[in-house]
């Protein structure tokens, strides 16, 4: 049975959706301690509470806004302080919107890539002080089957910023492991969530017969986050139901 007992983790993205899923996943897996982070405050908080109360593990929820730098600065600093440590690091924060390339307004193109590259690259260096100091840790961050195909409904600029994911996780995983900072990436296809919930996706066009949820996608992202991927870095584990074989 994979474990997580005695570690810590921080999720972005935890209110809802994968991030609540993975959220889940790690404290049913005896993680030790987690601070979830959104910035819908409510929401998380809600979830912090929920997990909780099924799982007995200790909760943290602390709102934030990924995009600005001291505000990624200031959210793992005292995530480290609260937890005493930081093992593990799970980007799931990330933004889609169904439609073409003449509905991606300059506004839109860059409120994408704040989130979806910018926030998760200073999110992910401040984790990298932490963890060299203590002697390692993993990161986890979400890409998408988009950054290989170009997507299906969405707009333009959420498979353009999975692909920067992608390659930036590789770059942080060579950065990282000389200090024992493994890298990793999830790939997810068709999910079922909050936010995909009006794209209308086809059961059929599946291969194994229907869309994804949450729990697929946090099944990768636990064994990536377990001991038993202790020798995996810059990889990146595809959940689609095999619609992309690679």
């Amino acid at each position: 049975m994979f474990s997580l007992e005695g570690k810590t983790a921080v999720i972005t993205g935890a209110a809802g959706g994968i991030g609540a899923a993975c959220a889940q996943m790690y404290a049913r897996h005896r993680i030790g301690a987690m601070v979830l982070t959104d910035v819908r405050k409510e929401n998380l908080e809600e979830r912090a509470a929920q997990i909780t109360a099924e799982t007995g593990v200790r909760i943290i929820s602390l709102a934030a806004d990924l995009r600005k730098e001291q505000e990624d600065r200031a959210l793992i600093a005292e995530a480290a302080e609260k937890l005493g440590r930081l093992d593990i690091l799970l980007n799931c924060a990330g933004v889609s919107r169904r439609g073409n390339l003449y509905d991606v307004s300059e506004e839109q193109w860059d409120f994408t890539f704040d989130i979806n590259v910018k926030g998760l690259f200073f999110i992910c260096r401040e984790a990298f002080r932490v963890m060299e100091k203590q002697g390692g840790g993993c990161i986890i961050n979400l890409a998408s089957q988009a950054a290989r195909s170009g997507g299906i409904l969405v707009t333009p600029d959420y498979p353009s910023s999975k692909a920067a994911v992608l390659t930036l996780s590789k770059s942080l995983a060579k950065a990282g492991a000389a200090k024992q900072i493994r890298v990793n990436t999830v790939a997810p296809g068709l999910i079922a969530t909050e936010m995909t919930a009006g794209y209308g996706y086809d059961p059929a066009t599946v291969p194994l017969g229907r869309i994804g949820a949450g729990e697929d996608v946090a099944g990768a992202a636990l064994f990536l986050a377990s001991a038993y991927a202790s020798y995996i870095t810059g990889a990146c584990i595809d959940v689609n139901g095999g619609i992309a074989m690679i």
